[in-house]
């Protein structure tokens, strides 16, 4: 093998591993008590990741207008914290109205999403849209 063919392989390789470590991008919450859902836009902030509101469905998978809270901050300042986690930061909960230290976990196209207020912890999976 040639070692131009052997570089190509390389970078492809570390290509897909970093895509696959990539947590930036639109992600589906789970569906809350009355099955409304959000999808939420996680970029960086710095060398951390930050996420806010990007759209609300009802349980019939339609948009929301005029969601009240699209735009808002949802994900403060998540910091990385090993191969694909991220510690650190705040999560909003719009349904409980509550900020809570939080934790992301990316697992494939599943992103792990943790918080805890004192003694309770809760977490969601949510699915990569975009």
């Amino acid at each position: 093998m040639n070692r131009t063919l052997i570089a190509a392989i390389a970078f492809l390789s570390i290509g897909t591993s970093a895509y696959a470590a990539d947590a930036t991008g639109v992600w589906q919450t789970q569906a809350g008590k009355n099955g409304d859902y959000l999808q939420v836009k996680i970029a960086p902030c710095g060398s951390n990741l930050c996420g806010t509101i990007d759209a609300a469905y009802g349980s019939d998978n339609k948009p929301v207008s005029g969601f009240k809270d699209t735009g808002m901050q949802l994900i403060w300042d998540m910091k990385p914290d090993g191969a694909d986690k991220w510690s650190g930061g705040k999560l909003w909960s719009p349904e409980l109205n509550v900020t809570v230290g939080g934790k992301l976990a990316l697992q494939g196209d599943t992103l792990v999403v943790s918080g805890c207020k004192g003694p309770i912890c809760r977490s969601q999976d949510w699915t990569r849209v975009k």
